[in-house]
C-alpha cells in the first residue's frame, strides 16, 4: 500500500498549509488588509494527493478523509464570508466558528496520521 505511505508523508504538509492559511487570515484581519481566500494551498495539495487515491483507501481511512473534507469545506465557506478590509459585527462569530473548525480539522488530520501509521 504505497499510496498510504505517500499519504503519511504528506500529512505534515497538510497540517502546516492549514496553519499558514490561518496565520495569514488572522494577520489580514488584524491589519485590515486584502486577503486571497482562493490561495488555499491545503486544498490544492489535498486535491492532487488525496483525491486521486481516496477510493483505494481502507474504509476506516476513507471515512476519516471524508470527515476532513467536510470540515475543511465548512471552514472555507465560513472564511470566504470574511472581508478583512471591511469587517462586520457578525465576523467575530464567524472567526470563532473558524477557530472551532480549525481545531477539529487539525485533530482529524492528526488522527488520520496515526491511523495511516497503523495500517
Amino acid at each position: 500500500m504505497s499510496f498510504l505511505k505517500e499519504l503519511l508523508n504528506e500529512m505534515d504538509v497538510f497540517i502546516s498549509q492549514h496553519a499558514i492559511y490561518i496565520s495569514k487570515l488572522e494577520r489580514a484581519v488584524k491589519n485590515r488588509k486584502e486577503f486571497g481566500h482562493h490561495e488555499c494551498n491545503f486544498s490544492v495539495k489535498w486535491r492532487s494527493t488525496v483525491v486521486p487515491i481516496k477510493d483505494k483507501l481502507p474504509e476506516e481511512v476513507k471515512a476519516l478523509v471524508e470527515e476532513i473534507e467536510k470540515i475543511h469545506r465548512e471552514f472555507r465557506e465560513v472564511s470566504t464570508q470574511i472581508d478583512p478590509k471591511n469587517l462586520q459585527p457578525s465576523d467575530e462569530e464567524k472567526l470563532n466558528r473558524m477557530k472551532e473548525l480549525s481545531t477539529a480539522l487539525l485533530q482529524k488530520l492528526l488522527a488520520l496520521k496515526r491511523l495511516v501509521k497503523e495500517e
